[in-house]
């Protein structure tokens, strides 16, 4: 996964959003090809090694968290 862009996916040009700029809490399915047959629904704060900026978002990549936070 590292050798990828990960970003949030808010800023993904695969999240669903009918917003321009959608927020953390925005609910959304994932259109990325791979990823699409899941019909998997995110929120813009999730992530992924598949992100891909969308139209007009230049400050979306970022660095692989080292880990993941512990759900309780």
């Amino acid at each position: 996964m590292a050798d990828k862009n990960w970003g949030n996916c808010k800023g993904c040009r695969y999240f669903a959003s009918h917003h321009a700029n959608p927020d953390d809490t925005e609910v959304a399915r994932c259109m990325e090809p791979d990823l699409r047959k899941f019909d998997l629904q995110v929120s813009g704060m999730s992530g992924c090694s598949e992100f891909e900026a969308r139209t007009g978002i230049s400050d979306g990549v970022y660095m692989e968290p080292d880990a993941a936070p512990t759900m309780h």
